[in-house]
């Protein structure tokens, strides 16, 4: 559930200019539904730091965390089809740290679900060439 104030800062992230302000709302929220609808609604061209706050903040649940992973692409690098460089860093730091935590069961299930865009033959894919199931499979949110 999101209050109308957290929608409102949704509506109103993509014209936010201070990304300061942008990282300081992430780092406050104690609701894993509203950090993972910023994370979709956030610019991600502008940088990496609200997507660390959201995966840094202790409410980041598994459903939000896969959700960052996804939206950041994360695939592409786990399966080294993007390699990191000098121009994408921080990206691929970022991916690197969600897929440690992923892998290494920090994020709990929480009230956020999550699935991801694939069908069964690319699932297939994965399992076949031995991507962790916890990259790639649904996640039922809790019920609160």
């Amino acid at each position: 559930m999101i209050s109308d104030i957290e929608q409102k800062q949704i509506d109103q992230i993509q014209d936010e200019d201070d990304i300061e302000n942008i990282i300081c709302i992430a780092e406050a929220s104690s609701n894993p539904s509203f950090l993972q609808k910023y994370a979709i609604n956030y610019n991600w061209d502008d940088g990496m730091g609200l997507p660390v706050a959201v995966a840094n903040n202790k409410y980041c649940d598994l459903g939000t965390a896969l959700t960052l992973f996804w939206l950041a692409e994360g695939m592409s690098f786990f399966s080294s089809e993007v390699e990191r460089n000098k121009y994408n860093n921080d990206w691929a730091d970022f991916c690197d740290m969600l897929i440690q935590r992923l892998i290494n069961n920090f994020y709990v299930i929480g009230p956020v679900s999550f699935k991801p865009s694939i069908n069964k033959v690319t699932a297939f894919k994965y399992k076949k060439a031995g991507v962790p199931s916890v990259l790639y499979k649904e996640v039922q949110g809790a019920s609160i």
